[in-house]
C-alpha cells in the first residue's frame, strides 16, 4: 500500500493535477477532477482509503475481523455470513465505500495544493533568475552606506539639510519620506514588473524606453521628465502646479518671461475685476520670493467663485515654484503657501434658514 501510494504521488507531481471546479446551489457541491494518473490513484484509494478514512468500529467486536487482500470473494462472503452481525455487512460495506471515496477526494485535494505550491515557487525562482540575467535587477539599499541602485526622482532634499541632520541640529531633512523600493529596476529607474525594454512598438506607443535616472514622468511630461509647450513655433519649457480651494480648481504654468499674469485668457486684473486683494492673494508666493518679474504665469481656473479661484491659483503657483527650485520649499512651507486650505462653507440645514440660523421657538 505504501509503495503504491508513493508511486501515485510521484506520478501526480510529475504530471500535475488540473484545477478542480466546484459548482452547484442549495449546498450541493459537484467536484470534477480529471488527471492522467487515475488508475494509480484509484488503486491507492481502494487499498489505503478505507484504512485511513474508515468508519469507526467498536474495539474488540468479535465480527470486526480483517479479510486478507488475497482472499477470494467467496471466503470473504462466508466470513461475513459467519459473524454474529452478518445482517449489517451490507451497511458496513456501503459506509466503508463512502469513506474510501471521501479519503480519495481528500488525498487528491492535498496533492493538488502541494503541486500548486511547488509550481508557484518554480515560477518565482524563474522570474528572479530572468531579472538577474538581463538589464533588469531588483531594487535594494545598502544598509552601510545608504546608497541605492535606483533613483527616486520625487525623493528630493534641500541643500545642506543632510549636514544639519548629521550635526544634530535637525531631526530629519526636509522632504517626503518614501518606503524602501524592492521592485524591478532598469538602468537605475524603477519600472513595472513584467516589462522588458525596449517596449514592443506593436503594443505600446513611444517612448519605448523609460526616462533617464532622476527624471520624473507622468502629468503630461516629455520623455526627459520636463514640460514643454509650443510658443511661436518653438518648444518652451514650463513648470506646472495644480491647486484647489473650496470648489475651485486651477492649473498654473510658469514660463521664463517678464511677469505677465494671464488667467483664463484675460489679464489677471481684469479677471479679478480690479480687486487688488484677490490679485495679490493669487500671486503672493512669487511676490514673496521676489521672482514675480522673472516668470510669466498662465492660469486655467474653473469652479467656485473669484475668492476660491484666487486661493486655488496661489496653491498652484507655490507648487509650480517648488518644481523650479526645491530649495524654496522651506520658505513656502513655513508661510503655508503649500498647505491646502481645507475650510469650506457649511451647508444649509433642512428646515432651517441657513447653516446655523434657527427658526424662533414659540411655545404656543
Amino acid at each position: 500500500q505504501v509503495a503504491i501510494l508513493a508511486r501515485a504521488t510521484q506520478t501526480v507531481r510529475q504530471q500535475g493535477l488540473p484545477r478542480a471546479t466546484r459548482r452547484g446551489s442549495s449546498g450541493k457541491v459537484r467536484a470534477m477532477v480529471r488527471f492522467r494518473a487515475a488508475p494509480l490513484l484509484a488503486v491507492a484509494a481502494s487499498l489505503g482509503g478505507a484504512t485511513a478514512f474508515s468508519v469507526g468500529v467498536p474495539a474488540g467486536a468479535p465480527w470486526a475481523a480483517e479479510v486478507p487482500r488475497t482472499a477470494p470473494r467467496a471466503a470473504a462472503a462466508a466470513l461475513e455470513h459467519s459473524t454474529p452481525q452478518g445482517a449489517q455487512s451490507a451497511e458496513t460495506s456501503r459506509a466503508q465505500g463512502i469513506a474510501t471515496f471521501a479519503g480519495a477526494l481528500s488525498t487528491l485535494a492535498l496533492l493538488r495544493a502541494a503541486a500548486r505550491r511547488r509550481a508557484g515557487a518554480r515560477r518565482r525562482e524563474a522570474s528572479v533568475t530572468r531579472l538577474a540575467d538581463g538589464d533588469i535587477e531588483i531594487g535594494y539599499r545598502n544598509e552601510e552606506t545608504g546608497e541605492t541602485n535606483y533613483v527616486n526622482p520625487w525623493e528630493e532634499r534641500v541643500d545642506g539639510d543632510m549636514e544639519l541632520v548629521k550635526q544634530g541640529v535637525k531631526q530629519r531633512p526636509m522632504g517626503n519620506i518614501y518606503h524602501e523600493y524592492t521592485g524591478p529596476v532598469y538602468k537605475q529607474v524603477p519600472v513595472v514588473e513584467g516589462l522588458s525594454f525596449p517596449l514592443d512598438p506593436r503594443k505600446y506607443k513611444p517612448p519605448l524606453e523609460p526616462p533617464p535616472p532622476g527624471a520624473k514622468w507622468g502629468d503630461g511630461r516629455s520623455p526627459d521628465g520636463n514640460w514643454y509647450m509650443e510658443v511661436d513655433g518653438e518648444n518652451v519649457q514650463y513648470w506646472q502646479g495644480v491647486g484647489r480651494r473650496k470648489a475651485a480648481c486651477a492649473v498654473v504654468r510658469l514660463l521664463k518671461g517678464t511677469g505677465q499674469f494671464i488667467v483664463n485668457s484675460k489679464d489677471a486684473r481684469e479677471f479679478f475685476e480690479h480687486y487688488p486683494y484677490r490679485w495679490m492673494k493669487a500671486i503672493e508666493p512669487m511676490a514673496a520670493l521676489s521672482v514675480k518679474n522673472d516668470y510669466d504665469c498662465i492660469v486655467k481656473t474653473f469652479g467656485g467663485g473669484k475668492s476660491g479661484q484666487a486661493g486655488a491659483i496661489r496653491l498652484g503657483v507655490a507648487r509650480a515654484l517648488q518644481e523650479i527650485d526645491y530649495n524654496w520649499r522651506p520658505l513656502m512651507k513655513k508661510a503655508k503657501y503649500l498647505t491646502r486650505d481645507w475650510r469650506m462653507i457649511e451647508p444649509k440645514k433642512t428646515g432651517q434658514h441657513k447653516a446655523r440660523k434657527k427658526k424662533p421657538y414659540h411655545k404656543r
